[in-house]
């Protein structure tokens, strides 16, 4: 009896066994599979396309510039597989040397942020039209920490390059390229001039201001703060102002936003159009409150008009084939009548100097008026004159 149970123990064991080999076999294929899947997905977060046939097959040139021409036209993803060749070309530089060199260049790798520090140093060589750097003396462990960089840093790029991905994806974007981009010291410089703002400026709405300007004038700002710091709002506002040159609709929000009365007040009416050309939508309250204020203002007709017409955009209605402004203040500023209409001048009551030989007869004749107007007029007590008398006329 003790051995039939102590079979069957041995059998349920054996079976135990077999499962939880099973299991673990089964626990080790899916982490595999899963780790597969996030290097390929960090990987596809650059937007860089796959690799293309091009890298198969050996390359004839055997120079530095040759070889920096080729790289130049390579993705991220080929040149992050080139940092592992270690072959040599010329000059003392090897293929990752050449390939470290056009992902810098062309593709904003963040080369201090994976070392820790810049390269002592650094050289030039013109190569397809460009002028790309180099840097020797790298060491196999730095190589080491450039490859592990490229490859688990979801973003591995500077500024530069997350501007250019940012501008290039369309809304939504992803929110890990935002926060990427929001830590880096130009946007830094950006939104320390917008901190004391009411209301406060999102960090959204200050990515979408400078993805519709260039590099240079971000860049730009951050080399006038670390010269000179300014977070005066004369300094936001030209900045905006640069910014809404470049027709931006969301300067033109934040302008408003941020600086009512100066965009009401102070900008001329060419400014005012150059806003409102940069409008996008019109479902702001905001916006309504600045068109009302700009069309109760003495501007120009030309911003009468512009600011009647969004204003009958926010209202849904098709604005008036003609413009008036009387009609537009009573759709819109109910209880505000418009201003009276000039009321003509009188003219100059006409004088007249008496001549020797005139009496009053003839004057009135003259005048085509009665001898009675211009006696009641000039309150003559009988119908003399003298000569040199001056009489006014009736109208």
């Amino acid at each position: 009896m003790e051995t039939t149970f102590t079979h069957r123990w041995i059998r349920k064991f054996r079976i135990l066994t077999i499962c939880l080999i099973f299991s673990v076999a089964i626990n080790i294929g899916a982490l595999a599979i899963v780790i597969v899947y996030f290097v390929q997905d960090m990987n596809d977060s650059l937007s860089y396309p796959a690799p293309v046939s091009r890298m198969a097959g050996p390359l004839e040139e055997s120079t530095n510039q040759k070889l920096l021409t080729h790289y130049s036209r390579l993705s991220f993803r080929e040149l992050a597989a080139l940092l592992t060749n270690a072959d040599f070309v010329e000059e003392g530089y090897r293929k990752r040397d050449l390939a470290l060199s056009a992902l810098v260049a062309k593709h904003h790798f963040h080369l201090e942020k994976a070392l820790g520090a810049m390269p002592s140093q650094q050289r030039f060589v013109e190569a397809n039209g460009l002028s790309l750097p180099l840097f020797p003396g790298l060491t196999d462990d730095q190589f080491q920490a450039l490859i592990r960089f490229a490859y688990l840093e979801k973003w591995p790029l500077t500024g530069q390059g997350l501007f250019a991905l940012l501008q290039k994806n369309q809304k939504p974007r992803d929110a890990s390229l935002e926060q990427a981009f929001i830590l880096t010291p130009e946007f830094y410089a950006l939104s320390a001039l917008f901190q004391r703002c009411e209301p406060q400026v999102s960090s959204s709405e200050l990515i979408e201001l400078v993805c519709q300007g260039t590099w240079p004038m971000l860049e730009g700002l951050l080399l006038e703060q670390s010269q000179m710091l300014d977070l005066s709002i004369e300094k936001r506002r030209r900045l905006l102002l640069s910014y809404l040159a470049l027709k931006s609709p969301a300067a033109a929000r934040l302008l408003i936003q941020t600086d009512f009365d100066f965009a009401l007040k102070r900008l001329e009416d060419k400014g005012i159009l150059d806003l409102f050309l940069c409008v996008e939508s019109a479902d702001s309250k905001l916006l309504q409150t600045f068109c009302l204020e700009l069309l109760k203002s003495p501007r120009a007709d030309s911003v009468w008009h512009k600011s009647a017409d969004l204003l009958y955009r926010i209202a849904g209605e098709e604005p008036p084939q003609s413009f008036d402004r009387a009609a537009a203040l009573a759709r819109f500023v109910p209880g505000a009548a418009a201003p009276p209409a000039p009321q003509p001048q009188p003219q100059p009551r006409r004088n007249h100097v008496v001549q020797e030989g005139e009496n009053l007869w003839k004057i009135a004749r003259q005048y085509k008026v009665t001898v009675d107007q211009i006696v009641q007029l000039n309150g003559l007590e009988k119908e003399i004159i003298r000569p040199g008398m001056i009489l006014q006329m009736p109208d």
